[in-house]
């Protein structure tokens, strides 16, 4: 590889979040005043979101017991919708909006730090028995992200969704990592469970539980309920 290709490589992470951050900043300036946000605001927001973003899964990584630099997706999962909760508590905005129009941007950056593993050659998957190819784990969560922003972009800008993007998020993710786990390499554990599988199991759970309950909810007063 030339000096160009070199230098491509090693900084593969920052681009890629670099390239997440303009797209989250695209996204809010799109639809800002759905949120009564100014555009200043939308591009802090943009760039603050991937890098609140990236600290969450550092820290959830080190709280697993990983090394330094290391990175656990799921906390984005759980940590992502502790900061939009408070944020439309604090601004007073509306809750179901903003976590539907705030999961996109989170689900592009998580496809985007998939897309590093692939660089990287991290988060690889075990071989396939008799065979000397690996399971494609990683390439499976990107289909999946980016079958989920086609299918609920269109959702969500045609107001579609009354705040069920996250939480559907949360299950369907939960319930694909549960699979993957049992197909992915892993240092921290000899054993067919790892960790992660109780991750998945939490955030699964979680995610039905609000579906069935925004279901619920927007079925006795949809209009009602999608301002809330």
């Amino acid at each position: 590889m030339n000096d160009f290709s070199i230098w491509m490589h090693s900084h593969a992470l920052l681009l890629i979040l670099t390239f997440a951050a303009l797209f989250t900043i695209a996204w809010l300036l799109a639809v800002r005043k759905r949120l009564n946000m100014p555009w200043y605001a939308a591009v802090l927001l943009g760039a603050l979101h991937v890098v609140y973003g990236v600290f969450c899964v550092r820290v959830f990584a080190r709280m697993e017991g990983a090394g330094s630099g290391s990175m656990s997706l799921f906390g984005a999962v759980f940590f992502m919708p502790v900061a939009y909760y408070l944020g439309a508590k604090l601004f007073k905005r509306p809750m179901a909006e903003v976590f539907d129009l705030f999961a996109v941007p989170m689900i592009f950056t998580l496809l985007c730090a998939r897309c590093n593993c692939l660089i990287a050659g991290c988060c690889l998957g075990t071989f396939i028995p008799g065979m000397e190819l690996r399971w494609p784990t990683r390439e499976v969560e990107v289909i999946f992200y980016a079958a989920f922003l086609i299918v609920f972009i269109p959702r969500v800008l045609k107001k579609k969704t009354h705040g069920e993007v996250y939480p559907f998020y949360m299950l369907s993710y939960g319930v694909l990592r549960f699979i993957l786990e049992f197909l992915r390499v892993t240092d921290r554990t000899e054993s067919l469970f790892h960790l992660s599988h109780v991750w998945a199991l939490i955030s699964a759970g979680i995610g039905l539980a609000f579906v069935l309950y925004l279901r619920k909810k927007n079925s006795v007063s949809p209009k009602t309920a999608r301002h809330k």
